[in-house]
């Protein structure tokens, strides 16, 4: 349970946030879930300075501001290294559009993929509504997408194959963990059934009554591995987290949740495209 001056102090801060340094709410929650500890002992050292109190409050949230731009420019400085590592010079020298995608769809022009040097926010602020929630879902399933998808993608976004290519990537490697935990799950489960459909045939071919009691025993308990084993894979979350989604487009993850929710909200009532293009 948080105390009184921790919640009035959440509160003043998402109703001003520039006041204390950041830039949007964004920010904050990524300090609030961050720095908890810290913002926690800048509270108890502010109970003490009585008469500074608040100023004292503003100018250490400030620190934990710059603490949180400086991760965040790491954070991209990094990513932006692993991107034009892998692309070619033209790619990543590429001048920005003149008009957006929605513009030349108004026009009447053919789709030209959008320009390798825009962010991912301005990427998705300049596709249609359907559009991005296929985005969503590409990257929500990143692990699943090959290079014949990936280029049918390329063409229902409008974007161009290695920038695409770049944002499955980054899903990749912040999903890697995930990814291996649940490749090892599988792998148990496979060694699993196919040490049952060994002992099924032992038992088939055994003739003493004690050793048939000794693999139905195993199998027993190779049966209740292998239940507990799927049971524990049917409850898994998604490899790939909304939240990730959104820190990968740049977006809110309200925006991704929302996206997502319509886009299986309308395939559940088996909207034709033109009816789909019409909820934008």
């Amino acid at each position: 349970m948080e105390s009184n001056a921790y919640i009035e102090l959440v509160r003043h801060m998402y109703a001003h946030p520039r006041l204390y340094g950041f830039f949007d709410r964004d920010e904050i929650s990524e300090a609030l879930s961050q720095f908890r500890a810290r913002i926690h002992s800048i509270l108890e050292r502010a109970e003490k300075e009585s008469r500074t109190r608040d100023a004292y409050l503003l100018s250490s949230m400030r620190f934990v501001a710059k603490s949180v731009h400086r991760q965040n420019f790491s954070f991209i400085l990094s990513e932006n290294a692993y991107m034009y590592s892998q692309f070619s010079e033209e790619f990543a020298m590429e001048a920005p559009a003149e008009l957006s995608l929605e513009e030349q769809i108004d026009r009447g022009d053919a789709v030209a993929p959008l320009p390798m040097s825009l962010s991912p926010r301005t990427i998705v602020s300049r596709l249609s509504p359907e559009r991005k929630r296929l985005l969503f879902l590409i990257i929500k399933c990143a692990w699943e997408v090959d290079e014949e998808l990936l280029k049918k993608c390329c063409g229902a976004l409008g974007l161009q194959e290695q920038y695409l290519f770049w944002l499955i990537e980054r899903a990749k490697r912040r999903s890697e963990s995930s990814m291996a935990q649940i490749t090892e799950l599988n792998t148990r489960l496979h060694e699993l059934w196919i040490r049952l459909r060994v002992l099924e045939l032992r038992l088939e071919s055994s003739l003493l009554e004690s050793e048939r009691d000794v693999i139905l025993s195993s199998i027993k308990r190779c049966r209740q591995r292998y239940f507990r084993l799927l049971e524990r894979r049917k409850h898994r979350k998604s490899i790939i987290s909304n939240e990730c989604v959104s820190q990968i487009l740049e977006i809110p993850k309200g925006s991704v949740d929302s996206g997502l929710y319509y886009l299986k909200k309308n395939i559940e009532a088996a909207r034709t495209l033109a009816e789909y293009r019409k909820l934008g």
